[in-house]
């Protein structure tokens, strides 16, 4: 099997040998493969080195130091060249850059963790060894568990909930029912109150009303064991008496 950075190489010398037709191919063609060459050896020994720390990683025995640890050293150490990869527009296959993304999430640096996932997802790139799901499912997981953490602190979820919940209803490709756990929080989220209650009876807004309505019969309709029958029937019997003018 032919590896990504020769595959890279072959790339790059085609499109010079193509460019250049003139006496001076040749040597064009050297001094790419000389460029080439370097930046292979240097991929190459930047892998050793990120193995070696992923390694050290396995040291701490607590999740919260680890992430502390990603966040303070590991991502400011290889984010430049994980940029510099994304600036190129590259599209080989690069454990740095698709080990990141998964450490972003983790750092909940969503603006960059989001961004990277799409590009990886763009790229055809596939998800680290150690993930079995594909990166549609590994951003909804990830950003579905901390909206979870973040909603009921009063902190708000947004941009970063719509922007994957609009993938996720549009472009990507998840299995039912981590889709309908997104549509029932998106309809969950519309009904809460001050005190954090799921209350439908608290809510006066009838077009809210009737978008958690809609979340949360999506939700059921994908995986109807997602548990939202009996929110549905107090949304509808909420909306009913609004519209009658009663208990408002």
């Amino acid at each position: 099997m032919v590896s990504p950075l020769r595959k890279q190489r072959d790339a790059i010398l085609l499109r010079v040998k193509r460019n250049d037709a003139t006496a001076n191919a040749a040597a064009s063609i050297e001094v790419a493969n000389q460029a080439l060459s370097a930046s292979a050896d240097s991929l190459h020994i930047k892998l050793v080195e990120f193995e070696q720390d992923k390694l050290a990683l396995k040291e701490f025995t607590q999740i919260a130091q680890k992430v502390n640890h990603k966040r303070e050293v590991l991502i400011p150490k290889y984010k430049p060249m994980v940029e510099a990869y994304l600036e190129a527009g590259e599209a080989y296959q690069n454990p740095i850059f698709t080990d990141l993304i998964v450490w972003m999430f983790d750092a909940e640096e969503l603006d960059t963790a989001i961004d990277w996932c799409i590009q990886a997802i763009e790229k055809g790139l596939p998800t680290p060894e150690n993930f079995k799901r594909p990166w549609p499912e590994v951003c909804a997981d990830f950003v579905l568990e901390w909206a979870e953490k973040t909603f009921p602190t009063g902190n708000s979820i947004q941009p970063y909930f719509n922007q994957v919940l609009n993938k996720i209803e549009s472009d990507w490709a998840v299995n039912e029912k981590l889709h309908a756990k997104w549509l029932k929080f998106a309809g969950y989220a519309l009904l809460t109150n001050e005190k954090g209650q799921v209350k439908p009876s608290d809510v006066g807004d009838l077009e809210k009303l009737e978008s958690a309505l809609a979340f949360m019969t999506k939700a059921h309709e994908l995986h109807n064991k997602v548990g939202v029958t009996t929110k549905i029937k107090e949304v509808q019997s909420r909306i009913n008496a609004i519209q009658e003018g009663k208990n408002l």
